[in-house]
């Protein structure tokens, strides 16, 4: 510290020129301590700052840059950079940024760049000192001039040193943001990342600058409106630090949250690199990056196939090299990979068309063979979710269901009803059962003949854990019914397994669809086997009630519960056993109805309750 006070007195007691020599000594001596914050913080207190400013003013370069270099050096310390700015230091720096001599407006810019970091007490006053003095233009003019600079270590430097003050300019201020992007800046980022894609941290400044840009709407309109998909690829390919993949993946996924970016980047050839990207670190792992390199570039493509068109130009009807690649990923030894290649699968199923071509080249058979491997509670939660997504999907086409069926799907499925305790994962398995059986008399019956399967789907009906579980389970039971051919063995065996409690709460559903498959199975069971006794368990005469008396209800869904009525009727006691005055009012009501259908059916069933 001694040394350090003699080292400021000698810049007091210099009444001439400043020349460089003392500056240069007090920052040598700041660079021999391990710890410069509390000195750091007492030379701002000695008036150091003032000093600088006479430095930096001077007509001398030497001195002009060592006093700049100087003040970069305190404002490392956060308690130094008020100091900075209510000395008057930004706009005295903002001025020297246009110097040119390099080391100048180097130490200018370093220092601007440090003042505007972080500070707890005075947020973004920094940011704020430096726009009202014009450093956003005198910052994207320095960046213009940089970029023509030869490759010395100088200039290089100076070029880091630019888009590091840019990125702390940027961070966390809108008002900074919006001013730079009216600059023009997006265009000379991408200038940067074309010249010099194959740097570090140059790249790491830019990238991480315009994810900065794409968090504010405004930012984000100029980001998305230049199109940057081209630069990010170039540093994609052949750019291999971990550090600056990492960034560009965060940066397109970023972007890719926009649906008119999907299109650009699935477009752009952004799925290519990343493919690249993701080879090159399952192949040869360069750091402990590429773990998370890996998931962040399958997370982007599966996002990228969420939209509708960008989804299509992967694919490339079935002969997509990515789409290729994806279907590769599903027998990876890496988790990741399965992963995202099951839910590529899951998003490219979303045509009929695309469906069953995808059905026609093996897809089906690849997703079973991979689930029966984790078909039971021990499997990966994540993947057996992904591979029911797409199975399920895959399922929806109706050429598909009786390929899926001779595909032994049935035989992989259900040993999973009875395994699975996961509710989001039975959600997706109940779902993908019940496409599966839809017109499928043989694959309903052997669902519907598993006690121990229809016991689940049972105890699920009445969960309060998982509302898409327990609709699921109604609906899965509901839709048994319907496709099992009128079988008689198996509708019974559904009643004695207490199926019927569970289709009446469905009947009184918010919603239409489910109302409907609810009445039409429940007209097969009245029609088939029911008793007194069942139905008496139920509050089949309170629902019903409900349901006719709902005005929104199609009138072709009103006449589906109507004749739900009308076969239970069939059985005298049973229909003695709901006979309520509410019910028979409601369904009187219904009598003058203006569909005639509904009409007919509510006038015959009013004279038998």
């Amino acid at each position: 510290m001694e040394d350090l006070t003699a080292s400021l007195e000698k810049l007091r007691v210099n009444t001439g020129e400043p020349t460089p020599g003392p500056f240069e000594d007090l920052i040598n001596q700041l660079h021999e301590l391990e710890d410069s914050t509390t000195v750091c913080e007492e030379l701002v207190k000695g008036g150091v700052l003032l000093l600088t400013v006479k430095a930096i003013q001077s007509s001398s370069p030497e001195a002009q840059a060592k006093g700049a270099e100087l003040v970069a050096e305190l404002a490392k310390v956060e308690n130094c950079r008020l100091g900075c700015v209510t000395n008057g230091l930004v706009p005295i720096l903002v001025e020297k940024m246009s110097s040119s001599n390099t080391k100048v407006a180097l130490q200018a810019c370093r220092a601007l760049g440090n003042i505007c970091y972080e500070h707890v007490f005075l947020p973004d006053g920094g940011r704020v000192s430096v726009m009202e003095s014009g450093g956003a233009s005198q910052l994207l003019s320095l960046l213009q001039r940089a970029a023509g600079l030869p490759n010395t270590p100088d200039d290089h430097q100076l070029r880091l040193v630019a888009t590091g003050f840019l990125l702390n300019l940027l961070n966390s201020y809108d008002t900074v943001q919006d001013q730079s992007m009216e600059a023009e800046l997006v265009d000379v980022l991408c200038q940067y990342l074309d010249k010099f894609a194959e740097d570090e941290d140059i790249p790491t400044h830019v990238l991480l600058s315009l994810t900065c840009m794409a968090d504010t709407e405004v930012g984000r309109g100029l980001v998305v409106s230049r199109d940057i998909t081209p630069h990010l690829v170039r540093v994609l390919r052949i750019n291999e630090s971990p550090e600056v993949t990492e960034t560009c993946l965060e940066l397109v996924t970023n972007l890719a949250e926009t649906e008119c970016v999907k299109t650009q980047v699935a477009e752009g050839g952004v799925c290519e690199a990343v493919v690249e990207v993701v080879r090159r670190h399952r192949n040869n792992p360069s750091s402990d990056l590429s773990p998370p390199i890996i998931k962040t570039a399958t997370d982007l493509i599966v996002l990228i196939l969420v939209g509708d068109e960008s989804m299509g130009i992967v694919y490339g009807n079935g002969s997509g090299c990515v789409y290729q690649e994806l279907v590769d990923w599903l027998t990876s030894d890496l988790e990741d990979l399965q992963i995202a290649g099951a839910l590529a699968m899951g998003n490219f199923a979303r045509s009929d068309a695309h469906c069953i071509q995808m059905v026609e080249s093996g897809i089906a058979e690849k997703l079973l063979k991979v689930l029966s491997s984790h078909n039971s509670g021990e499997g990966d939660i994540r993947l057996q979710h992904a591979l029911l997504s797409a199975l399920r999907n895959l399922s929806i086409a109706k050429e598909n269901k009786p390929v899926l069926v001779t595909q032994s799907a049935l035989e992989v499925l259900l040993p999973m009803a009875t395994a699975i305790e996961t509710f989001p994962v039975v959600f997706k398995l109940l779902a993908t059962l019940r496409m599966i059986i839809d017109g499928q008399t043989d694959a309903a019956v052997k669902v519907g003949s598993d006690s121990d399967v229809v016991s689940r789907l049972v105890g699920w009906c009445s969960t309060t854990d998982h509302p898409g579980v327990q609709g699921e389970s109604s609906r899965l039971l509901a839709w048994i019914i319907k496709n099992c051919g009128g079988d008689t063995s198996i509708i019974k065996s559904l009643v004695s397994a207490g199926c019927v409690a569970p289709l009446v709460l469905m009947l009184g559903s918010e919603h239409a669809v489910m109302v409907n498959e609810a009445a039409l199975a429940l007209v097969l069971v009245f029609g088939t086997a029911v008793t007194d006794s069942v139905v008496e368990k139920t509050k089949l005469a309170e629902v019903v009630t409900f349901v006719v008396k709902n005005p929104y209800l199609p009138p072709e869904i009103l006449a589906n519960v109507l004749s739900m009525m009308t076969a239970l009727s069939a059985n005298a006691t049973a229909l003695e056993s709901i006979k309520t005055d509410d019910l028979r009012t409601a369904v009187k009501e219904l009598s003058s109805h203006a569909n005639e259908q509904v009409k007919n059916l509510a006038v015959a069933l009013t004279e038998k309750l």
